[in-house]
């Protein structure tokens, strides 16, 4: 269970298929962009349709043979949580279906640690729990933290007369500071050596295969220039507010490209905090 902040972004759905043990296999072949994290409702925890792991159980959701639900499962308040943050998919079926995936690296993205994952039959509702993060989130998964928001204002200046003493200042817009902090975190969400390294994905409470939510992880998608969302805290009940999360870009990434470049160690190795991730986004 994960404590806030956190940052998500969108990553490209992979396709799979959905065979029922009884009649023809559904073919998902579309990879839309979805976000690492994004609910619907702070109570339930409902994983929207925007999100990777939304958007696979609304596919399963979809189909005639059985019915499903994502949950997303963290911890929203200030008691201490290290482990990752994890999706569970609630289903009805009949018969059962397996899902399978191209790789293990494309099941991996929605957060499963196998390419073929199987749904035993369930009358009721049944729940099966990723073993991985998802993909497109990165959680420090410490204490407490925050997002500080500086706003600037970009303007020109040009001189109303000769001698310069009195000017035209002309607005060009407001940009916005924003400094990802947060207590100290363990090494495991740091980068994949740290997260491969058994006693440090236990202290994190991660499994060592899993290559998702590490800062490591964060920069390499920085550096394709994608918008991230920050979150100061989860989404108010009934749905994704403007003032829920800000977006924005994270633009020292091709001076600053190593992962403790943004972080400190308070107790090498095994505990970090971020210096300070300073992203440029929107007011």
């Amino acid at each position: 269970m994960a404590n806030f902040p956190l940052i998500a972004w969108q990553v490209n759905a992979p396709a799979f298929t959905i065979t029922p043990t009884v009649g023809s296999p559904v073919v998902v072949s579309t990879t839309p962009p979805k976000w690492g994290f994004d609910v619907t409702n702070t109570t339930t925890k409902i994983a929207s349709t925007d999100s990777l792991i939304g958007y696979l159980a609304d596919v399963i959701d979809a189909t005639a043979f059985a019915t499903a639900q994502a949950v997303f499962v963290y911890t929203d308040g200030t008691n201490p949580a290290t482990s990752p943050l994890t999706a569970q998919v609630a289903y009805v079926s009949a018969g059962g279906f397996t899902l399978t995936f191209a790789s293990a690296d494309a099941a991996a993205v929605y957060g499963f640690d196998s390419a073929t994952v199987t749904f035993a039959p369930a009358a009721s509702p049944t729940i099966v729990t990723t073993g991985y993060n998802p993909a497109g989130v990165w959680v420090p998964c410490g204490v407490a933290g925050d997002v500080r928001r500086t706003t600037r204002q970009r303007a020109a200046a040009s001189s109303s007369d000769m001698s310069g003493l009195s000017t035209d200042v002309v607005n060009w817009g407001a940009v916005a500071d924003l400094e990802f902090l947060s207590s100290v975190f363990p090494a495991g969400n740091l980068t994949r050596w740290f997260a491969s390294t058994q006693i440090y994905a236990t202290a994190a409470g991660r499994d060592v295969d899993d290559p998702n939510n590490t800062l490591e992880g964060l920069l390499l998608a920085a550096a394709t220039g994608v918008t991230f969302r920050l979150y100061r805290q989860p989404a108010t009940t009934g749905g994704i507010l403007p003032t829920t999360y800000v977006s924005a870009k994270l633009p020292k990434v091709a001076t600053q490209g190593a992962a403790e470049d943004y972080s400190t160690a308070v107790d090498e190795p095994r505990l970090w905090s971020t210096a300070g991730l300073l992203f440029r986004g929107d007011v």
